[in-house]
């Protein structure tokens, strides 16, 4: 009796856990994006303003090889402006632009939750390019600012977050901002 009670209980946790991840891949294999391989864009229009952002707690604790990666990408986009959030620059923006999302931004167990909250916030605000700081730029990201919105997909399903390209107030960037706290869930991972 007590190993059948168990067995439900795995199963019941088991399927609470990996629920979301089968629900996800089952809305990903039906999803319209695209490839950046099949559009064919020759437009010379860049909707993605000429920004880098990249967040950190504050720039005085970066680790050097952080750095190092963050001055590539500088140096070779020297006419972008560069925009850096600390931790209370990234609050006070959420304050000012989506004060119904603090209590959400707050809530987080995570200090990468707020990292990953914030990215979508300056893009959707200022538009530009955010750049982990662990990611060296080898050339120009130029040729990438004439689409609207750049979201690099991940395998096995998903969408990554570590690089984003977005021009200002895309719908998108919105959608997601505005339902974060219906996403606000803990299944015991970050």
């Amino acid at each position: 009796m007590i190993g059948m009670v168990l067995l439900w209980i795995v199963f019941i946790l088991s399927f609470v856990i990996v629920w979301p991840w089968i629900h996800a891949a089952f809305i990903w294999q039906g999803s319209t994006i695209k490839s950046l391989d099949n559009l064919l864009n020759n437009q010379q229009i860049e909707y993605i303003p000429k920004i880098l952002h990249q967040t950190y707690r504050n720039q005085s604790s970066i680790p050097f090889q952080w750095q190092r990666a963050s001055n590539s990408c500088r140096a070779l986009h020297s006419n972008y402006e560069y925009k850096f959030w600390s931790d209370s620059d990234a609050r006070r923006l959420i304050e000012r632009e989506f004060p119904s999302l603090l209590p959400t931004f707050d809530s987080y167990p995570y200090d990468i939750q707020r990292a990953d909250v914030i990215r979508l916030v300056v893009l959707y605000v200022y538009g530009g390019i955010y750049l982990d700081l662990d990611i060296f730029c080898l050339k120009s990201l130029d040729n990438l600012l004439k689409y609207q919105i750049i979201l690099p997909k991940t395998v096995p399903v998903g969408l990554s977050n570590d690089i984003l390209f977005s021009q200002a107030k895309h719908p998108f960037l919105l959608y997601v901002i505005k339902n974060l706290s219906k996403s606000n869930r803990n299944y015991l991972t970050k």
